[in-house]
C-alpha cells in the first residue's frame, strides 16, 4: 500500500507519464487478448467510409466527438475529487475501464468504422485515438491526489483527510497540464472529424 501511494506524491509531470505508459499497457494487453480470441472480426473486411459515423456537418461531428470526450474526462476529475479508499478513487477506476474498452473493442474490430486490418488499427489509434487517451490520462493526473474525502480502507472505516471543494488550489505547472488537456481534447476532436468527415 505505501509503495502504491508515491503515485500521489509525485510530480504532475511524472505522474502523467507513468499514468500514460499504465494506459496503454493495459489497452494494448487487451487489445492482444481480444485480438487472439476475435480472429474471425479481422478477415474478409468490407471496407466502409469513415463518414457514416458523422452526427450531420463538419461542426456538429466536431461538437459530438469533443463533448463526450470531455464527459469521460469530468467523470474522472469528479471521481477523483470526490473520494479516495488506500490508493484507488473512482476516477483512477474509470481511466482503467476507458483503458480496457478501447483495448477490447480494438481487438475484436467493433468500431463503428471496422479497420481493414491490424496495422491500420494500430496507425489510426496513433493518428487518432492517442489524443484523447492522452487527454483522459492528463485529467487523471491533475485531479489524482486532490480528493476531499480520503480513507484508508475500502468501505471507510473513517476519514483519515477531509477538505472542502475551496482548499483545492492548481499550482501554476498543474494549470498548464490543465490547458494541455484541453488542447489534447480539441485537437483528438479535430482530427477524428477530420478523419470522419474527409
Amino acid at each position: 500500500m505505501r509503495y502504491g501511494l508515491e503515485i500521489f506524491n509525485m510530480g504532475v509531470f511524472k505522474r502523467s507519464i507513468f499514468l500514460l505508459i499504465m494506459f496503454q499497457l493495459i489497452s494494448w494487453s487487451v487489445f492482444g487478448i481480444s485480438y487472439f480470441f476475435n480472429q474471425d472480426a479481422w478477415i474478409d473486411i468490407i471496407y466502409v467510409n469513415p463518414n457514416i459515423a458523422s452526427e450531420g456537418g463538419w461542426v456538429s461531428t466536431f461538437l459530438f466527438i469533443f463533448i463526450n470526450n470531455s464527459i469521460i474526462c469530468i467523470l474522472i476529475v469528479v471521481g477523483n475529487l470526490f473520494v479516495r479508499f488506500g490508493v484507488i478513487t473512482p476516477g483512477l477506476m474509470i481511466l482503467l475501464i476507458q483503458a480496457v474498452i478501447i483495448g477490447w473493442l480494438a481487438g475484436q474490430n467493433g468500431f463503428e468504422v471496422p479497420f481493414v486490418s491490424v496495422k491500420e488499427a494500430n496507425l489510426q489509434f496513433l493518428k487518432v485515438g492517442l489524443w484523447e487517451t492522452i487527454a483522459y490520462v492528463l485529467a487523471c493526473s491533475i485531479t489524482l491526489p486532490k480528493s476531499l474525502h480520503i480513507a484508508d480502507t475500502f468501505p471507510a472505516k473513517q476519514w483519515t483527510t477531509v477538505r472542502k471543494f475551496k482548499d483545492i488550489k492548481l499550482s501554476l505547472i498543474e494549470n498548464i497540464v490543465m490547458i494541455t488537456c484541453i488542447m489534447f481534447l480539441l485537437s483528438a476532436a479535430v482530427i477524428e472529424t477530420i478523419f470522419i468527415m474527409g
